[in-house]
């Protein structure tokens, strides 16, 4: 038999569910969360222990304190981290909530205010703590409950603060629901249908972009690499997904980054993430960047050859400098000494056969990412001619393209 917790409030929603849930032969377990915000929590408390005890089920009880006071959202997460607890020491597989249609109308405004994408309302059911959280009253009304709770008898404690208007849900309940209510009767059970079908359209989303990033989507422990127009394949709301699933997966939200990178116009661009990590767009392909990974020294110094053969370092690589005969290298008699090597600058050109050539241009050809340019080391003799660059391209000297002659060669 599955061990279900049911949270009580105390409240007629959750005195409701908990008589329900026992009347169906369950295996039933109560948790309530003291929050200690007003003077009837003790009594509330106290109320929902003695009921589960009538019930003849455990109750699971906590009371919280922030001293320095906390918000909805502190409390919420606390609240969860107790019923997590609960169900992981005592082997329950389900936490029931007393969330009914009411809620979701109203969490479904909450949304359109807050211009959410996923305006989904409150899903029926969700993985939590190893087991899953149920939502049986979601397709009833708050009326249907309070007619059920009067039929059986039922006894519950009214939260005051319910009625205050300091909170966007209670401004919603109070305020907007009545208007609807007045010129769309059906508007509570309207609007939960409308969510469910959005809920399940973006289940679909979820599940078509989850095999698409199987085929396109190159995953690894901590970068992956898509090719951007792979990306620009795919409809707004499933971009969006994508960013959502990528962010869940590598714990750094780039939904934003995504966005901008691929609406960008440059063959080019980086969004520095939290963390430290960053998302690029190079070659086509848009890839995300561990902070580990990023180098963030400055550009090597430089260095001076006065004679040869020599090897030097250059940042973390090493160079050797050499001298030999033959028709490969560059020809020692066109040199002037002494060398240096040292990193890319504005303005640097190469001479080649067919003219001059900027090194920034020669460095994007051969597909040097930005971040790494710094790093190329550069060799330029004496009248400042860069007569290589190590590793992607050496001047061309037309001259003694195939003469025999001491050469310089770089490794």
């Amino acid at each position: 038999m599955t061990k279900v917790l049911v949270a009580v409030s105390g409240g007629m929603d959750s005195i409701v569910l908990l008589d329900r849930v026992v009347r169906s032969g369950a295996d039933v377990g109560v948790a309530h969360v003291h929050h200690g915000l007003r003077p009837e929590s003790d009594e509330e408390f106290e109320f929902v222990r003695q009921l589960a005890k009538a019930y003849g089920v455990p109750f699971h009880g906590k009371r919280l304190a922030f001293p320095d006071g906390g918000s909805q959202a502190v409390y919420r997460a606390a609240r969860y981290a107790f019923f997590e607890t609960v169900m992981r020491e005592d082997g329950y597989i389900e936490l029931m909530t007393a969330h009914h249609a009411d809620d979701e109308l109203e969490t479904v405004l909450i949304q359109l205010h807050r211009n959410v994408v996923e305006v989904t309302g409150i899903p029926e059911r969700r993985p939590f703590a190893g087991g899953t959280i149920v939502r049986p009253l979601l397709t009833e009304t708050k009326r249907q409950l309070l007619a059920y709770a009067s039929a059986n008898g039922l006894v519950w404690r009214e939260d005051a603060s319910n009625e205050q208007t300091d909170y966007l849900r209670n401004k919603i309940r109070h305020h907007i629901v009545p208007r609807l209510l007045d010129v769309w009767p059906n508007v509570v059970q309207d609007v939960g249908s409308a969510a469910r079908r959005q809920r399940e359209l973006w289940h679909k989303r979820y599940d078509g972009v989850g095999k698409w990033m199987v085929r396109h989507v190159r995953c690894n422990m901590k970068t992956f690499h898509v090719k951007l127009e792979d990306v620009a394949g795919l409809n707004e709301p499933e971009r969006y997904v994508l960013g959502r699933l990528l962010s869940a997966r590598y714990g750094v939200e780039m939904g934003e980054a995504i966005r901008r990178l691929l609406g960008s116009p440059k063959g080019t661009g980086r969004y520095d993430l939290e963390g430290g990590a960053r998302l690029q767009k190079y070659d086509g392909v848009i890839s995300l960047v561990p902070h580990t990974d990023i180098v963030l020294t400055e550009a090597p110094g430089d260095r001076v050859i006065s004679s040869l053969p020599v090897q030097t370092s250059f940042g973390d690589r090493e160079l050797s400098l050499e001298v030999i005969t033959g028709k490969d290298g560059i020809p020692l008699e066109a040199l002037t000494f002494p060398l240096t090597v040292r990193s890319v600058r504005p303005g640097d050109v190469m001479k080649l056969s067919i003219g001059t050539k900027k090194v920034a241009r020669i460095l994007v050809d051969a597909k040097i990412r930005r971040e790494n340019r710094p790093f190329v080391p550069l060799v330029v003799d004496a009248t400042g001619r860069i007569v290589a660059i190590v590793g992607v391209r050496v001047s061309d000297f037309p001259d003694k393209s195939d003469a025999i002659c001491p050469r310089l060669m770089v490794k």
